[in-house]
């Protein structure tokens, strides 16, 4: 735990999330065209071919959307509905 120069502890560290299928992956400190590849491997692996990713606000992000950070808190994607 860290503290503060008034001795209160410092708050924890902010993790960011993707939800996926029902679960939660840690992509924490993974930034840019780094994220958008962990966001690739996450939908691999959920067997996810076509994805949507949107963030807390429920904006619906481009690629680069994420490479530049332009998101609010943690991320849900969510499979293509192709029969729309």
């Amino acid at each position: 735990m860290s503290w503060n120069t008034d001795g209160s502890s410092a708050p924890a560290e902010t993790k960011t999330l993707v939800k996926c299928n029902g679960r939660d992956y840690d992509v924490s400190g993974i930034e840019g065209i780094g994220l958008c590849e962990k966001l690739k491997a996450i939908a691999r692996e959920n067997q996810i071919s076509k994805f949507d990713v949107y963030d807390e606000e429920n904006k619906n992000l481009s690629a680069s959307d994420i490479e530049n950070g332009n998101y609010e808190g943690n991320l849900t994607l969510v499979r293509f509905n192709v029969a729309a």
